[in-house]
């Protein structure tokens, strides 16, 4: 027994020679400075998933009396969309929108809010404005549905304030209180505040939708769609 040990005890000390000379080498050096970022790494990720906070849940989406509505008064389902006026997917789902209001005239109404993208959508902040400047002459959803439907033609501009002025002429609007308004910082700051919402909420893209307060992926029919909203008036 005893010499069993002691030929176990020779063979490990020649065993750790070994490695301790091969750990002096230049690949032996290599391979233990990667098996020790190794060990670092996971001991930086063990670290970081046991002490990582709790992830704040989601706020919740609200109405309030300067939100612009459009639909039946009281109605059952309240739709919020947070929208970009240059993205070329909101240009896409507004039609889809105003064809649910007419498909549910009793049940549904219609909540915008300003998601503006100005990282990659240099008009999109003023295009805001200038809806909101509208809104201040009662005729928000008039330059609303007009923006939309011209996104083609003022969204490449570089600058898009002339032709969003042409807008405000055909709607018959006030020319001096509307260029006011695209001035406005309170306009600006409202338009920021709904944006600052959203990411409160969330969104990271638009559209964003939430049906009576919950956030919906996005439908990809108006069938689908119209399938929510009846789906909601009924609960």
């Amino acid at each position: 027994m005893a010499r069993r040990l002691s030929l176990l005890y020779t063979e490990t000390h020649t065993s750790m020679k070994k490695i301790s000379h091969f750990l002096k080498t230049t690949e032996g050096l290599f391979i233990g400075s990667v098996v020790l970022i190794i060990i670092l790494l996971l001991a930086y990720y063990w670290y970081a998933m046991t002490t990582r906070p709790p992830a704040t849940p989601p706020g919740t989406v609200t109405v309030s009396e300067t939100d612009h509505v459009r639909g039946a008064a009281g109605a059952k389902v309240t739709m919020v969309e947070f929208a970009d006026f240059q993205c070329p997917a909101c240009g896409a789902y507004a039609p889809l929108v105003e064809q649910l209001l007419k498909d549910n005239p009793n049940t549904l109404q219609v909540v915008f809010k300003h998601f503006p993208l100005t990282q990659i959508h240099a008009n999109a902040l003023l295009a805001s404005k200038a809806v909101e400047s509208a809104g201040l002459q009662g005729k928000f959803w008039e330059m609303h549905d007009m923006i939309y439907a011209k996104q083609a033609e003022w969204s490449g501009l570089l600058n898009a304030r002339d032709m969003f002025l042409t807008y405000a002429a055909t709607l018959s609007l006030d020319q001096t209180k509307f260029a006011q308004g695209l001035d406005s910082n309170e306009i600006e700051k409202k338009v920021l505040a709904e944006y600052t919402e959203g990411v409160k909420l969330g969104v990271q893209g638009t559209p964003t939708f939430f049906i009576n307060g919950e956030k919906i992926e996005n439908p990809s029919s108006i069938e689908a769609f119209d399938a929510l909203i009846k789906k909601a008036a009924e609960n």
